[in-house]
């Protein structure tokens, strides 16, 4: 019996909690916006099998960026530096109500953005804007703090600069942590005098789709939010003038699976056996129960795969057969593949002598259990089984033979 095996690759198969940053560039299409990349690439690693998530490739920007980092990171904060430019001021109204005239921001909900491959595949990542980085500076010149920052409503203060003279510098974080509507933040008062922001700066997080649900490519998608006083994605409160009112994200997920299959010398070819050998019917005519053979291989997997027969002698029920050219038995073939789920109509199992048949419809798809597969030994089973080796035996001195093309798909 011959054989033969087919891997497939499609031109294009993955969920996650991510953060993302990067450089930020000019968008053309407006004058008055900042645009900032969000990249994020998963690529199988045989020293992390189990993980199935994004990795951050990005640069960080922001108030997490050189002096923060180290801080940033162990209370896990993710920044992007907003290009709001200079000079952008905000006027403080000295009034103690937590209002509109104090540091104020109006946040928005959480966003569901597409991205798509340039194969058309598409997913989802929902982004949310969990908090805030600003930096305000004031001229007195009196070395007094003029603001009461003493009290902060809808958000924990999570980082201070401890008042320096001249200096406002905070990173709050949202109490909803942004899952929820819009969220406002204040502090109970900003002096009445003109204040210089230097900086402002976004704290997120994004959930992303799990790798192994997608196809290898580059997604990408965006999303834009206005900046300034009242109406505006972040809303600043009054007395805010913006040199950029917008600010454009873009996302780049990159996704690298990887699918192989390693099968010994020989393989092409599969003699079936009966168990034990053929004492038992030279010596004393007992006809086997089984003819069989296993075909042993590696596979090194990160993402979905079916596996399909295509045969030379299909029967009815969608198995193969074997043929002496007289008569044609069926051939049973199954597929053992530690580490993988199947997956038929009604769920899923190990793929545990899992069996294969031709098909147009019902076509087994299988699965990493724990993100990738590495070098697995794995076989494929071929036999025949009781009736039909009574049969065989009937036609002493033919060859049963038949072509079998196992077809390993791989969603990448």
């Amino acid at each position: 019996m011959n054989i033969k095996f087919l891997i497939k690759y499609n031109p294009a198969g993955l969920i996650l909690l991510m953060v993302l940053l990067v450089g930020q560039m000019v968008w053309q299409a407006s004058a008055q916006a900042a645009t900032t990349l969000l990249t994020a690439e998963f690529t199988p690693n045989r020293n992390n099998p189990n993980n199935k998530t994004f990795t951050n490739t990005t640069r960080v920007t922001g108030v997490c960026a050189n002096t923060h980092l180290d801080w940033c990171k162990s209370n896990n904060v993710f920044s992007i530096g907003m290009g709001i430019g200079n000079p952008s001021t905000k006027k403080g109204n000295g009034v103690e109500d937590f209002g509109r005239g104090s540091i104020y921001f109006n946040m928005p909900e959480q966003r569901t953005i597409t991205v798509t491959s340039d194969a058309g595949e598409t997913a989802t990542l929902i982004l949310r804007i969990t908090g805030m980085a600003f930096r305000y500076n004031h001229q007195l010149g009196n070395g007094q703090m003029p603001s009461d920052l003493s009290e902060l409503r809808g958000c924990t203060q999570i980082f201070t600069n401890s008042n320096s003279s001249n200096t406002i510098m905070r990173i709050i974080r949202r109490d909803d942590n942004g899952a929820g509507g819009r969220g406002s933040c204040a502090y109970k008062m900003l002096a009445d005098t003109d204040f210089t922001m230097p900086s402002l700066d976004l704290i997120y997080e994004i959930e992303t789709p799990e790798p192994l649900n997608m196809k290898n490519g580059i997604y990408r998608g965006y999303t834009h939010y206005s900046m300034g006083g009242f109406g505006s994605d972040f809303d600043m409160g009054d007395g805010v003038s913006l040199l950029d009112s917008s600010q454009y994200l873009r996302f780049e997920l990159t996704v690298n699976h990887m699918f192989a299959l390693e099968f010994p010398p020989g393989s092409e070819t599969a003699v079936l056996q009966p168990l034990g050998g053929w004492s038992q019917w030279t010596d004393y005519k007992k006809v086997p129960a089984t003819l069989r053979k296993d075909q042993h291989f590696t596979i090194s997997g990160s993402t979905n795969f079916s596996v399909n027969l295509n045969c030379e002698f299909p029967l009815p029920d969608g198995r193969c057969g074997i043929s002496n050219g007289v008569s044609t038995v069926p051939l049973d073939v199954a597929v053992t593949l530690p580490g993988f789920l199947g997956r038929l109509d009604l769920g899923f199992a190990e793929a545990l002598n899992y069996p294969l048949t031709q098909s147009l419809a019902h076509v087994p798809r299988f699965s990493p259990k724990d993100g990738a597969v590495f070098q697995r030994r794995s076989y494929l089973r071929f036999e025949v089984n009781g009736e039909p080796i009574k049969e065989m035996v009937t036609h002493p001195g033919t060859q049963y033979k038949g072509r079998v093309t196992v077809i390993f798909d791989a969603d990448i």
